[in-house]
């Protein structure tokens, strides 16, 4: 496999030194590494809850409170084309029958209700809601990026489900928003094309889902045109955010960015490895900058973004940068510094163990928040109970990414990786 080699020795070294400094205080800490085994057993709960609540017609159960198991009547088919790319991962990792009826009925459910030609052109687009119904928004990049993700994760596992042409039209969408200099317009209107004047917010994930989509699709029919325009589109985010003090936490670029790392002499990307391996640290640091705050007093919040309990924000952190570590090697670099940063990673593991649902009917459910040992649950503050598809999705694909990483240490290391750690 091809590996980034990184901008200077010394940035990286800087970005997990203050980390370790950050970690450690004044105080030595003794992690214990979340076992295989633990993972294992969270990894098929997370699973298991995906696929029982995914009805007979592919849709899933969206939002649910579990203290009174109402569920919400809203839907969001971003959040679903998620679910469907997690449990590709999980079928991908752990071939499991229920696992991939699950995916086969969802992506059908997504494909005849939001999939749709445009009228004008060979492009497929997936549009913000069902047909009749009222519109939960404007026609986005993001819809269009994760759901070729989950529809090239579909044909990848179960091969002649998805029409090609389908497939295609999707990343033809995902090129005609790109304008020369790989960056995306995120915005779609039918009627006038292109929307140029769009939310700042709506900036920030689209272009890391749809050039994840296009490599997706890459890896599925080795179209180079597919992978060109990817390459592009992190060019145009590595040279942009180069300079820039404050860089978003953009994890799916860095998502996108471990897929891409294998194919890099094949795409004649814009920029040198050294700018891409740049942009990953930039990205890095400032996921890991919130890393301090998340060590907290309470054993039950330890390891959580901001030391807050919110699930979904430090999965999807814990995301980025385990695709971090498989992108941007640190075995040259100090022992401490890189016991330091995978220290994080074994904390953010380790929380979310501690968050998912066991038992019951909801078991390997995600809540939004949890709260820790010195505070009493709030009964007006519903949402952090609730389960929502994102965060056992944004859960279980960290949980396989960690798992990954065990084995990989495992198969290099004679040192059982189940054993505690001093940082």
């Amino acid at each position: 496999m091809t590996h980034f080699k990184l901008a200077t020795s010394s940035a990286l070294c800087l970005c997990l030194l203050s980390l370790h400094l950050a970690l450690s205080g004044s105080v030595c800490r003794l992690t214990m590494r979340p076992s295989i085994e633990s993972l294992s057993h969270a990894i098929d709960l997370s699973a298991a809850y995906l696929a029982r609540s995914c009805g007979p017609d592919g849709k899933f159960v969206y939002l649910v409170d579990p203290r009174t198991g109402k569920e919400a009547d809203a839907y969001n088919v971003v959040r679903h084309a998620g679910a469907i790319y997690s449990l590709a991962l999980f079928n991908r990792m752990h071939p499991n029958a229920e696992a991939l009826a699950t995916i086969l009925r969802a992506a059908d459910y997504l494909r005849k209700n939001y999939l749709r030609d445009d009228p004008s052109s060979r492009m497929c687009i997936v549009w913000p809601a069902l047909p009749g119904t009222k519109s939960a928004g404007p026609i986005t990049l993001g819809a269009t990026g994760l759901g070729l993700v989950a529809l090239s994760e579909t044909e990848r596992a179960n091969p002649d489900t998805i029409a090609h042409k389908d497939l295609e039209g999707m990343a033809r969408f995902l090129i005609f928003q790109q304008r020369s200099d790989g960056s995306f317009l995120t915005e779609y209107s039918p009627a006038s094309g292109p929307v140029q004047g769009q939310r700042k917010l709506a900036n920030l994930y689209y272009p890391g889902e749809a050039i994840l989509g296009l490599l997706t699709l890459y890896e599925l029919d080795h179209q180079k045109q597919w992978l060109v325009a990817a390459g592009k589109g992190l060019a145009y985010l590595a040279k942009s955010r180069a300079s820039l003090q404050a860089v978003p936490r953009d994890h799916w670029a860095l998502i996108a960015t471990a897929k891409f790392v294998p194919h890099y002499e094949q795409s004649q990307c814009p920029a040198t490895r050294q700018e891409l391996g740049h942009h990953t640290i930039q990205v890095a640091n400032a996921l890991l900058e919130r890393l301090a705050s998340g060590m907290s007093a309470d054993p039950v919040l330890d390891g959580s973004l901001d030391g807050q309990g919110r699930t979904a924000p430090t999965a999807t952190s814990l995301e980025a940068r385990l695709a971090t570590l498989e992108s941007a090697p640190l075995a040259n670099y100090p022992e401490d510094l890189v016991r330091a940063a995978k220290n994080a990673v074994d904390r953010g593991i380790g929380f979310l163990l501690r968050a998912q649902i066991q038992s019951g009917p909801y078991a390997g459910g995600m809540p939004g928040r949890i709260h820790g040992d010195e505070k009493e649950n709030s009964a007006a503050d519903t949402r952090d109970a609730s389960i929502r598809i994102d965060y056992v999705q944004h859960a279980l694909c960290a949980f396989l990414r960690y798992e990954k990483l065990l084995h990989t240490e495992k198969a290099s290391s004679p040192r059982d990786a189940s054993q505690p750690e001093k940082s």
